[in-house]
């Protein structure tokens, strides 16, 4: 089993509060309103395959949210991976020099080392 994360703690549980929320008598008298209002009538074969459907469809919601999930964790796991595999991801240039002025313009160009430390061309050299 994985790691669970909490920054989805909230995906996982809004079904599970939302399903709180509603007892299975109340899901049932739902289904049977939603059912009923397409014009299908208790105890026909119609209405009983319209109950069948809205459970299935519940039942397949349910699923996409936790193949959602699922997925979401892989692509993290990927880019977590490939992270730990890149080199690329830590600049080593440094942001300041000593006096505290920045290396790097306002568009995150590296402009260079300034001050003592960094090799400068002598303005006063002819």
């Amino acid at each position: 089993m994985y790691g669970f994360k909490l920054k989805y703690l909230p995906i996982v549980l809004l079904p599970l509060t939302l399903g709180g929320c509603i007892s299975p008598e109340e899901q049932r008298a739902m289904d049977q309103d939603k059912c009923s209002s397409y014009g299908f009538r208790p105890g026909t074969d119609n209405f009983a395959k319209c109950m069948m459907s809205q459970d299935r469809q519940r039942a397949e919601d349910e699923q996409r949210s936790l193949d959602r999930m699922r997925a979401q964790e892989q692509r993290d796991r990927e880019r977590k991976a490939a992270r730990r595999n890149s080199d690329d991801d830590i600049d080593t240039r440094p942001s300041f020099d000593r006096d505290g002025n920045p290396n790097f313009d306002t568009q995150g160009n590296y402009q260079g080392c300034h001050g003592i430390g960094c090799e400068v061309d002598n303005p006063d050299a002819d």
